[in-house]
């Protein structure tokens, strides 16, 4: 199963959700997506806005695809399964910023997560293939929590100025 999740951001996220719903015909395989707050409702795939746990989906999950906040550190840690991440992004008015590209990239360059920027790069065969499982060494952890702490204190210095 392929799990998509999307969190519980107030902005829309169309732009992956569509994607999928859009390739899910070309997969033999059932995906799920929790939508959230995104208007688009998927033709092709079961889904759902929100629940209560979203741990019954990970365990099922051969794959998960998601957007890149803070919780997906939380899941590289803990599930040790595939993933893909596509940060929302401020050109599409997904997000007010672009930390979420950001905290991807930190991630894609410590544990190997798949980082997508461009949707057209999720095609049927990337899914069906993809089974890479991220990495967490002691070492690219303690160089994640330093990336951590200076983004927070050049967050933190930008409402001083």
């Amino acid at each position: 199963m392929i799990f998509v999740t999307i969190g519980t951001h107030p902005g829309q996220f169309d732009r992956l959700i569509k994607k999928i719903d859009e390739i899910a015909p070309q997969i033999d395989e059932e995906i799920i997506i929790q939508t959230g707050f995104t208007n688009y409702v998927p033709k092709n795939v079961k889904h759902f806005a929100f629940t209560d746990t979203l741990e019954p989906y990970y365990k099922k999950a051969r794959l998960v695809i998601c957007h890149s906040a803070t919780s997906l550190l939380e899941f590289v840690l803990t599930q040790k399964k595939p993933i893909i991440t596509v940060p929302r992004q401020k050109k599409f008015k997904e997000h007010i910023n672009d930390h979420q590209v950001e905290f991807a990239e930190a991630l894609q360059e410590k544990t190997g997560i798949k980082m997508i920027l461009d949707i057209q790069e999720i095609t049927p065969k990337l899914l069906q293939n993809y089974n890479k499982k991220p990495l967490i060494k002691k070492n690219n952890l303690l160089k994640l929590q330093s990336f951590f702490k200076k983004t927070f204190k050049e967050k933190a210095n930008e409402g001083k100025n």
